[in-house]
């Protein structure tokens, strides 16, 4: 029988009573009173923010605005999500701290996507100049040519493939609705499903060395 380490049993825990709620940290065995804000998101995203977990999102080197924005989303629910649960807890000066923290940390960029040469072109030009005919703007118009974000517009480059195809789609099908004037609603609308991964893939790759 394969056991897995104590540490990884401890941190998947920790990580589920944060997203229940403080009620379970104060009944049971693990509190996390006394730690940093970003160290409570460290259970999920890790400590300096390069989640090995495909479905928790890469926070390193994401811009402040975007990070500040979506914290206080999911804290008024205009976002909804499991990350809810942790962001009611959250002061303004708590999220602030998070943003800056998270912001200043490095990515680490697993590698270049696995796309077929044709798939890749098609991502990048997508990227670069968008799709006039179909209304679909050059994603580095808003994102960066290089995918590093730009003020409230998030960093793509690096990001997990798995977790930016969910958004997009969570976009595309009006699930996710806490875009600046439906912006990236409006975007996505136009694009397929296969562009869309492809996307998430190329953006998962870029930056890498």
């Amino acid at each position: 029988m394969t056991h897995t380490p104590a540490i990884g049993i401890v941190a998947r825990i920790a990580g589920m009573l944060l997203l229940v709620g403080p009620g379970c940290a104060a009944a049971g065995s693990i509190s996390t009173a006394g730690q940093a804000p970003h160290e409570r998101c460290g259970y999920c995203h890790e400590l300096d923010g390069n989640s090995r977990m495909e479905g928790f999102p890469r926070l390193a080197g994401q811009t402040f605005d975007y990070l500040v924005k979506q914290l206080r989303d999911f804290r008024t629910g205009r976002r909804t999500g499991t990350m809810q649960a942790t962001a009611e807890l959250l002061s303004d000066a708590d999220i602030d701290t998070v943003a800056r923290y998270f912001n200043a940390q490095s990515v680490r960029v697993s590698g270049p996507a696995s796309l077929a040469e044709q798939d890749r072109r098609t991502a990048e030009r997508l990227h670069r100049y968008g799709d006039h005919a179909r209304g679909i703007p050059a994603c580095g118009s808003c994102h960066g040519m290089k995918g590093e974000g730009r003020g409230g517009n998030p960093r793509l480059a690096g990001q997990h493939a798995v977790y930016l195809e969910s958004q997009l789609h969570s976009f595309k099908q009006g699930q996710r609705a806490n875009d600046m004037n439906g912006v990236m609603r409006s975007v996505v609308s136009a694009a397929t499903a296969r562009e869309i991964h492809l996307l998430a893939r190329y953006f998962a790759g870029l930056g890498s060395p």
